[in-house]
């Protein structure tokens, strides 16, 4: 089991000597193929109404207008007369917790990253045709790294089912093991359209061996809601979420150093890396711990069951 703690950034604007901010995951140095929406930036001597449109730059949010009449509010001041509707398209695949898994879209996409000190970059719930990733050391100019991914998974069981069915595509790209350099950039090419859900940068840690009987599910969130009149059922649908039980082994000796990095991580979306066998990739996701016991039970290695919630 390996994991990841995704870098951030952080957005800020100030208005009227109030500073106003946003998360977001490791912005990228360079950005190719994405077109943001066109609304105008916001101006504090327009005067705006119901239904009106802007963008923070500052913040590369959109805001919509609720009310008539407005003139001089900074979006992110008042709740009730500007609604907060997201990141701009080139920045929906940093969103931390607000519109995580938001997608970016574009074509023929390209990005640089700063890639400084890490080993992991992973994007998850993403469909592309085709990517290239290299790793480039800053110092030299050298390509350390080059990978050349396809989109599109090999899994047809016939001749009729390739030429006939739909395409079934990957959703995530995981490279857990780059070299770690003290300064480097990381290049990404999509080739065709793609769209892009998270994306995380950071460095890659070992939390112990994945053992069998480790698994993936899938829970649907949807309440059947009855009408107290009519009596009429309704399916109101919430999305779904993927809990991932992890059934790791830890060397007693590892007691501690396991127990702090838990501890740094709770309450944290990081990226988990429960194997590197691609036919398990999709149990790799951004989630939070909800339970991790650490038993000590044996004096050479012990067994632990973590409860990790999907954000994605």
């Amino acid at each position: 089991m390996r994991y990841a703690v995704p870098r951030e950034s952080v957005l800020s604007a100030t208005d009227s000597g109030t500073t106003y901010t946003k998360r977001c995951y490791a912005i990228p140095k360079s950005l190719s193929g994405v077109v943001d929406e066109s609304y105008p930036d916001y101006s504090p001597s327009a005067t705006y109404n119901t239904g009106d449109y802007v963008i923070v730059p500052a913040l590369q949010a959109i805001y919509r207008c609720a009310a008539d009449g407005v003139s001089g509010v900074f979006p992110p001041s008042d709740k009730l007369k500007w609604v907060d509707f997201g990141f701009v398209n080139s920045y929906r695949m940093l969103a931390v917790d607000e519109q995580i898994n938001e997608k970016t879209t574009g074509a023929d996409v390209a990005m640089e990253f700063d890639f400084a000190r890490a080993t992991t970059i992973a994007f998850v719930n993403t469909r592309f045709e085709s990517v290239q990733i290299e790793q480039i050391d800053d110092s030299t100019g050298d390509i350390v790294n080059s990978v050349q991914i396809d989109g599109r998974t090999i899994g047809c069981k016939s001749f009729s089912e390739y030429f006939f069915a739909d395409a079934k595509y990957k959703t995530r790209i995981i490279l857990d093991n780059l070299t770690w350099l003290k300064s480097s950039t990381l290049r990404i090419t999509f080739s065709g359209s793609v769209e892009i859900g998270t994306v995380v940068i950071g460095r890659a840690q070992d939390m112990g061996v994945t053992l069998y009987g480790t698994s993936l599910e899938f829970q649907d969130k949807s309440v059947v809601k009855t009408d107290e009149i009519t009596g009429f059922r309704n399916v109101v649908r919430y999305g779904n979420v993927r809990v991932l039980d992890a059934k790791i082994l830890i060397d007693t000796g590892d007691f501690n150093q396991v127990a702090q990095r838990i501890s740094e991580i709770i309450g944290k979306n990081v990226l988990w890396i429960p194997t590197k066998l691609d036919r398990f990739s999709e149990m790799s996701n951004i989630a939070y711990i909800e339970s991790a016991p650490l038993p000590i039970d044996n004096p050479a290695k012990n067994e632990s069951q973590i409860t990790m919630i999907g954000v994605i």
